[in-house]
């Protein structure tokens, strides 16, 4: 008990050793709120000593002042937002402990969900960062590399990964880029997600999109992304017969998987119309594009 006690006192010190993070002066001419939030993000980082290799040992300090930043992020603009994260790491990427300090932090705020504010533009400039930099150890910068990879595939506007999958039970693989129909709705799920199987439930139950699908205008393609497995295969009877329910190897390659389900919207040429996105999207984007 008493080590425990100890240990915490002591990384209590430490976090007071260091000059705690301080707001920049806002001038008083600045009186309006999103002019002032504009140069608050612009000039937060002003009075902090990014630098300082004292703040490796004192990480909550830096922690709370980022968490902070990203409070602020959620009312600036893009532009100033983006400006201030990269005056960020501008400055701590002269130091390749203090980079993976920032990034480390940004990762579980920004990309992994630990706050309030998910961002994978306001993340992926610190991925980049680790990923290129000549100070950092290749064994640690694994990990930004595989996140940077993921993030710069499959955004909307882009053609899908082309990827295999096979049926159950079946051996021949097929592409992405055979499926023909004008729309193609990839539904990227797990049978064992709780919220997978409601989404299927409310997926399969949709009159708009089962009418796509007897139109010819559309195809879901259920994915299984860890490939076929007994338990997949066991559960395969209870999709809707009108999709094409498949298994595909290692799809966290491909696909940001974070959270699933992943949902998926391509159109003809496989170009991604929508990502991450919910049923009531697909069906408003679907029924819009009869319109016209």
């Amino acid at each position: 008990m008493c080590a425990f006690v100890c240990t915490f006192v002591l990384a209590k010190a430490q976090d007071t050793a260091v000059a705690p993070y301080q707001l920049p002066d806002i001038p008083d001419s600045l009186t309006t709120p999103d002019v002032r939030s504009e140069y608050l993000i612009e000039h937060y980082w002003d009075k902090f000593d990014v630098e300082n290799r004292a703040y490796l040992e004192a990480p909550l300090v830096v922690e709370q002042a980022f968490v902070d930043f990203t409070s602020i992020m959620r009312i600036a603009s893009r532009e100033s937002t983006m400006k201030a994260i990269e005056t960020l790491l501008k400055r701590a990427s002269s130091d390749g402990d203090i980079l993976l300090m920032y990034a480390d932090i940004a990762d579980k705020y920004l990309y992994s969900g630990g706050g309030t504010f998910v961002s994978d533009e306001a993340y992926l400039p610190f991925a980049e960062a680790v990923a290129e930099s000549k100070k950092v150890d290749e064994l640690r910068k694994l990990r930004y590399i595989y996140q940077y990879d993921v993030l710069t595939k499959n955004q909307v506007g882009m053609t899908v990964t082309d990827f295999e999958y096979k049926l159950p039970g079946k051996d021949k693989k097929y592409r992405i880029k055979k499926l023909k129909s004008p729309y193609i709705l990839l539904y990227i799920n797990d049978p064992e997600c709780e919220d997978c199987s409601l989404a299927t439930l409310r997926l399969s139950v949709s009159q708009a999109l089962l009418q796509e699908i007897r139109e010819g205008r559309l195809t879901i393609l259920s994915l299984y992304p860890d490939g076929e497995t007994e338990e997949w295969l066991a559960g395969v009877a209870d999709y809707p017969k009108e999709w094409v329910v498949a298994s595909m190897e290692n799809g966290e390659r491909c696909f940001d998987l974070r959270v699933m389900p992943a949902l998926y919207l391509l159109d003809k040429d496989k170009k991604i119309i929508l990502r991450n996105t919910s049923l009531e999207e697909v069906e408003q984007t679907l029924k819009a594009t009869k319109e016209k």
